[in-house]
């Protein structure tokens, strides 16, 4: 059995490790997506302030795009976790990124299977080997390093395929119903010379709905495990007597880098320690607080 100052060690470190990870793959997603954006945008000789929408044809461009903002409202989360050891997001910021995952990784998954029949310069020229493979896996590497606590359901999993959903609809109207040469794109995909209209948007609607539930169901069972094993971790050989010198002990490890104008307190851990040994919740946060105290002086 581990003892209390082993498992604040514990814990410490693994939190640590997660934003650690989860923030090196932001700053790389960052470093990478913004060249792949702008070398998108002058493929397409975009001029600043006219037709800029005009490289969003592209759906890599969509979806790095919105990778860049998740990712950008994650970043200060992933600092804050390596501070307090804590790397836990509100659940809306948890569904954008889940969202930006999703259009990523499906982008990536159906240009890795249709590779040999899209021209190799569309998929790796112009900064697309950054665009379509390099920020789609650092976006998936981040994404699982995060504790939302929140569970992806169904509407969760509509909404992330919404985006590309949309997409396919705008495509189907610009490349077959409007047709390039009375102003319409050109399948830059190839997907239609591949297979019929219908088939296509079959494929691609079970491909990006796909990529959603698996991401979610693994989102989902790392979530429960997890929680299960932080909670087993500081509850299993804790005798009723010594939970309150565990809230008082996890006060303390959380206080190491913590903004006292800052405070927060992990309910999660406390309410199941309250659960447990029927202690009452406000004994439980004074002597995690007082911890805190002491861990800040």
């Amino acid at each position: 059995m581990l003892n209390s100052v082993q498992k604040r060690e514990y814990i410490t470190v693994l939190m640590k490790k997660r934003s650690i990870i989860a923030l090196c793959s932001g700053i790389l997603e960052m470093i990478f997506v913004f060249p792949a954006l702008m070398m998108g945008f002058n493929e397409m000789g975009v001029v600043w302030g006219t037709n800029i929408f005009w490289s969003y044809m592209y759906f890599t461009m969509i979806s790095n795009t919105m990778a860049a903002i998740s990712v950008a409202f994650v970043i200060p989360f992933a600092v804050e976790g390596i501070r307090k050891k804590r790397f836990i997001l509100p659940g809306w910021i948890a569904v954008l990124l889940f969202i930006s995952t999703t259009s990523e990784t499906t982008i990536c998954i159906i240009l890795t299977v249709l590779m040999k029949y899209i021209p190799h310069e569309r998929i790796f020229g112009h900064g697309g080997i950054y665009a379509h493979f390099i920020c789609p896996i650092l976006v998936f590497i981040l994404f699982f390093q995060i504790e939302s606590g929140y569970q992806y359901k169904r509407n969760d999993r509509i909404l992330a395929c919404l985006p590309f959903f949309i997409y396919i609809i705008l495509y189907y109207v610009m490349v077959v119903i409007i047709g390039k040469e009375n102003g319409g794109w050109d399948d830059i995909y190839n997907i239609m010379g591949i297979m019929t209209p219908f088939a296509a948007i079959l494929f691609c609607v079970i491909a990006v709905y796909t990529v959603s539930l698996i991401i979610a169901k693994i989102s989902n069972y790392l979530g429960k495990k997890r929680t299960e094993k932080k909670f087993r971790f500081w509850t299993s050989d804790v005798k009723p007597m010594e939970a309150r010198i565990e809230a008082y002990g996890l006060g303390i490890m959380m206080a190491h880098g913590m903004d006292k104008n800052n405070i927060e307190i992990p309910y999660d851990i406390l309410e199941e320690l309250e659960k447990r040994y029927d202690i009452e919740p406000s004994d439980m946060i004074n002597l995690f607080i007082k911890g805190l105290q002491e861990g800040m002086r």
